[in-house]
C-alpha cells in the first residue's frame, strides 16, 4: 500500500524536476564537500571561525532581502503579475543592502568586537555586496521556477560552487586570511546571479512584461502576509539556524566556531542539496496537484528517511570520518556533527515541506513557531551557560528536533483542514 501511494512522490514532472535539480545541486554540493579537505588544511579553525559569523550574518539578512515576495511570485496564474511581484521583491532586496551597509558603517567596530573578530573588522563590509547578489539571485530563482527552467537553475548552482571554491582555494595558497573564504563566497554569488540574468534575457520574453503600477500595487496589497509574516518568520529562522555560531562565539571561541562549522557542513551538504532542489519543485507541485495531502506526507516521511540514511554513518563513526577527511586536528568536528544528528534529520525533514504554510496563507502559524522555538532555545543556553559545550549541544540537539517534527504536524493538520477549499476553488 505505501508503495503504491508513494508512486505520486515519483512520477511525470516532478520527480524529472526534482532530478534535474537534484543533478546541478548534486554537482554543486559535490565540489563544495570535496574542497573541505583542501580547505580545512589552508585555514585555520580560528578563521573558520571568523567566516562563519560573516556567513550567519550575512544569511539573516539574505533570507529577508526580497521581503519574501520572491515566495509569492509563484502564486498568480497570470504572469505579469507574477512579474509584477518580482519587482518589488527587487526593490526589497535594494533596500535591505543599504539598509545592511548603513549599519555596518554606523557600527562596524562594535559589531566587530561583540564578536570577537577585530583582525578582520573589514569584513563585515562584504555583507551588503553579499545580501545584494544572493538577494537577487533568490529572486530570479523563484522566476525560473515559475515557468519550471530548472535546467538553467541547475547550472547555476554548479557556477556558484564552482567559483566560490576556486577563488578560496587560490586566496589560501596565498595565505589570505578568513577574507579568503568570505571573498571566495561572494565570488561564487556572482557567477549564480549572472548566469540566471544571461539565461532569462535569452529564454524568458521579459519584453512582453512591463512595470504596471495598478497592479503592482494591488498584489503588494493581496500579498502582505509575505513581509508582515514569512518575513520576520524568516529572520527568526535564521537566527535559529545560526544561533550556535553566535553562542558558541560568545562562549567559548572563534576556534570552537570552526570545528562546529566544519560538522554542520559535513553533515548537513549531502542534505542541502536535496533540500534546494526539493523545496523549489515541492512548492510548485503542491500548487498543482489535487492529491496535496499525500504529496505532503509522503515527501515529509521520504525526507526523514533519507536524513536518517545519510546521517547514519556520523552517528557510529563521526570523529573518525572527521579526521579521516579533514585531518587530525578536525576530529573534535566529528564529535559535534554526531550531537546534533537528532535535529539535523527532524529539521530536514520538515524544510523540505514548510512552503505549505506559503501556499495556506497562513505564515501566523510559522512565526509562532518560530517565535518560541527561537526564545526556548535562547533560554536553554542561558540555562546551561556554565556546561561544556558537549551538553549544550546535546540539549539543543533533542529539543531541536521535538520541535521540527511538531511543526510538520502542524503543516499536515493545516493542510487536512483547507482541503475543502481547495476542492471547492476548483469546481
Amino acid at each position: 500500500m505505501l508503495l503504491k501511494n508513494i508512486k505520486i512522490f515519483v512520477k511525470k514532472d516532478f520527480s524529472k524536476n526534482i532530478l534535474t535539480l537534484m543533478t546541478g545541486s548534486a554537482g554543486a554540493q559535490l565540489i563544495s564537500l570535496l574542497i573541505i579537505p583542501v580547505l580545512s588544511r589552508l585555514f585555520s579553525p580560528e578563521e573558520f571561525g571568523i567566516y562563519a559569523v560573516f556567513f550567519g550574518l550575512s544569511s539573516i539578512l539574505i533570507s529577508i532581502s526580497g521581503g519574501r515576495y520572491e515566495l509569492a511570485i509563484m502564486l498568480p496564474k497570470n504572469d505579469n503579475n507574477a512579474y509584477q511581484i518580482m519587482l518589488i521583491s527587487f526593490v526589497f532586496v535594494f533596500l535591505i543592502t543599504l539598509l545592511s551597509l548603513i549599519v555596518i558603517l554606523a557600527f562596524n567596530s562594535a559589531i566587530a568586537d561583540f564578536f570577537k573578530i577585530p583582525k578582520d573588522k573589514n569584513s563585515l563590509f562584504y555583507i551588503p555586496i553579499s545580501v545584494f547578489f544572493s538577494g537577487s539571485f533568490l529572486v530570479l530563482s523563484n522566476w525560473f521556477s515559475r515557468f519550471k527552467k530548472f535546467k538553467h537553475l541547475a547550472v547555476s548552482k554548479i557556477a556558484q560552487s564552482s567559483g566560490s571554491a576556486a577563488t578560496k582555494t587560490g586566496f589560501g595558497f596565498l595565505n589570505f586570511p578568513a577574507s579568503g573564504l568570505i571573498i571566495g563566497d561572494i565570488v561564487g554569488q556572482f557567477f549564480a546571479l549572472s548566469y540566471l540574468m544571461i539565461k532569462n534575457k535569452k529564454h524568458i520574453a521579459m519584453d512582453k512584461y512591463h512595470k504596471d503600477i495598478a497592479v503592482l500595487k494591488k498584489e503588494w496589497a493581496q500579498n502582505r502576509n509575505f513581509p508582515l509574516f514569512s518575513m520576520p518568520m524568516a529572520f527568526l529562522n535564521s537566527i535559529s539556524i545560526h544561533i550556535l555560531i553566535y553562542v558558541i562565539t560568545l562562549l567559548f571561541s572563534s576556534a570552537i566556531v570552526g570545528f562546529y562549522l566544519q560538522a554542520n557542513k559535513v553533515i548537513s551538504y549531502p542534505l542541502n542539496f536535496i533540500t534546494t532542489s526539493f523545496t523549489s519543485v515541492f512548492y510548485q507541485k503542491l500548487t498543482d496537484t489535487k492529491n496535496k495531502l499525500k504529496l505532503y506526507f509522503y515527501s515529509y516521511m521520504a525526507s526523514f528517511a533519507i536524513a536518517s540514511f545519510v546521517c547514519f554513518p556520523f552517528l557510529f563513526w563521526g570523529e573518525e570520518i572527521f579526521e579521516f577527511v579533514l585531518g587530525k586536528e578536525w576530529a573534535f568536528s566529528g564529535k559535534i556533527a554526531q550531537i546534533l544528528i537528532p535535529v539535523t534529520i527532524a529539521g530536514f525533514a520538515t524544510r523540505n515541506v514548510s512552503s505549505v504554510f506559503s501556499l495556506l496563507k497562513n505564515q501566523q502559524i510559522s512565526l509562532i513557531w518560530q517565535a518560541l522555538y527561537l526564545g526556548i532555545a535562547i533560554l536553554i543556553f542561558f540555562r546551561f551557560s556554565g556546561a561544556t559545550l558537549e551538553k549544550i549541544l546535546l540539549y539543543y540537539s533533542v529539543f531541536g528536533a521535538c520541535m521540527y517534527i511538531l511543526l510538520g504536524i502542524i503543516g499536515f493538520l493545516l493542510l487536512k483542514k483547507n482541503m475543502f477549499k481547495f476542492t471547492e476553488s476548483r469546481l
